[in-house]
């Protein structure tokens, strides 16, 4: 299929998708009116985005298009109900503390950082993914503001996001090849696994094993983190290549996209290896490697 006929099929799957949630919407009391193609504004003056949905859809059989729609909106309507700040705010301390969660998310799930001030960008280059905290419910996640952050211990709660984030565990860890460079997949259902690269010391400890020239990682959705330990320059120097095609062929099409980049770490610093990016912690490592 052509590029502009790929184009035109998935503007129909969008207008077919944004249809059925509209009358969804409609089925539930509330009305909706057409932003763009992937938002709606609701008559609550709350926003709706349909990008998670579409992907979802696209991977999944035409038939079950109605299903994960309904489950879209009714997740969604409650997220609304639920998000109210004076309720999250009046919750107890020991109820907060334990629905935290610390996320690694796209600059672009965050409406404004007027918002989010407390948050960090993951690595010092525009446009880079940021920590955030989440509050977790039963099929829903709310990224916490300032604003429900104004009462509590700002230490505290990330402490306590970072501590629930490290305990949820991989469901899937395997090897991906190519060309002898073995890469590690780790993967499973959370949102939050992803997001263990905030805390890579204890990554490492708990699933990497040790890593004395650091970490050459991707992170192309929430769920998934495809990793490489540099030990000789030719191999890492690859690895960071075939890195790069994972990270963009796994971001695409996908529920929860992160990031298209490819990461390093190590004692503590991170670099954007790809894109137009300062990335000498990863080229001095390189150097090293090269000497040894």
């Amino acid at each position: 299929m052509s590029y502009m006929a790929e184009q035109a099929s998935r503007a129909t799957t969008v207008a077919i998708i944004r249809r059925k949630v509209m009358l969804e919407l409609g089925r539930q009391g509330v009305t909706a009116t057409k932003v763009d193609e992937l938002t709606l504004r609701l008559d609550s003056g709350g926003y709706m985005g349909l990008n998670n949905l579409v992907d979802r859809c696209l991977n999944a059989p035409v038939r079950h298009w109605t299903d994960c729609v309904e489950a879209h909106v009714t997740t969604m309507l409650e997220s609304q109900r639920l998000s109210d700040p004076e309720q999250l705010m009046s919750l107890p301390d020991d109820e907060f503390y334990l629905r935290l969660r610390e996320r690694v998310a796209p600059l672009g799930n965050l409406p404004t950082l007027d918002a989010f001030t407390y948050s960090h960008p993951l690595v010092d280059v525009p446009n880079s993914p940021r920590r955030v905290l989440n509050l977790t419910f039963p099929d829903l996640a709310l990224t916490v503001t300032d604003q429900i952050l104004g009462n509590r211990d700002l230490d505290t709660a990330w402490a306590f996001g970072r501590q629930n984030t490290g305990a949820m565990k991989f469901d899937v860890h395997e090897s991906m090849v190519k060309d002898g460079i073995v890469i590690d997949v780790w993967r499973g259902d959370s949102i939050y696994l992803a997001s263990k690269v905030a805390d890579m010391p204890t990554l490492i400890t708990s699933n990497l094993g040790e890593a004395p020239f650091g970490v050459l990682f991707t992170i192309p959705n929430a769920y998934e983190i495809d990793s490489y330990l540099p030990r000789e320059y030719d191999d890492t120097a690859r690895a960071a290549m075939h890195l790069l095609g994972v990270a963009q062929g796994l971001s695409r099409n996908t529920p929860n996209p992160l990031s298209d980049h490819v990461y390093f770490w190590r004692d503590g610093q991170y670099c954007q290896v790809t894109g137009n990016a300062p990335a000498e912690l990863f080229t001095d490592t390189l150097r090293e490697l090269q000497r040894s």
